[in-house]
């Protein structure tokens, strides 16, 4: 039986926990060049907090691709999330996103089959938390995570 659709109201895609995302699946954040910001502590440039922030709206999440979805139609995860404007990426675990209370669903766009959507509390310690445990998945050189 194929996945149920997310749920939706009058503002969109409706924060969910969507059952067809597995704990143990990695999400995988894009990254744009804006997003790195000078650092003078390490004497280079790091990835900014701001990574991790939502959406406008009022149903609004941040955005992010399903990487098991992009595998299981044989799509390369890495070219799919790679484009002039998003030219790194990071992943996160989907275990340790719900075990801070965020939720996962998959939000399919037009154009973006495997999109999705983190919803929760972006505070600023919870930005640097999700900083502290993102992996990079298509590094940007000479940028660092810390």
């Amino acid at each position: 039986m194929p996945p149920q659709p997310p749920p939706h109201d009058a503002q969109g895609v409706v924060p969910h926990d969507h059952d067809s995302i597995l704990s143990d699946d990695l999400v995988i954040r894009r990254v744009s060049a804006e997003m790195a910001v000078y650092d003078a502590k390490i004497g280079g440039k790091r990835l900014s907090s701001m990574v991790f922030r939502k959406s406008s709206g009022a149903n609004g999440g941040m955005s992010i691709d399903i990487k098991r979805k992009i595998e299981d139609d044989g799509v390369d995860p890495r070219q799919w999330v790679t484009t002039p404007k998003w030219i790194g990426s990071v992943t996160l675990g989907v275990g340790g996103l719900r075990a801070d209370g965020f939720q996962v669903g998959c939000d399919p766009l037009p154009d973006n089959p495997y999109h999705g959507e983190v919803w929760g509390q972006f505070s600023k310690p919870q930005q640097k938390r999700l900083l502290s445990t993102c992996m990079w998945f298509v590094p940007i050189p000479d940028v660092e995570i810390c």
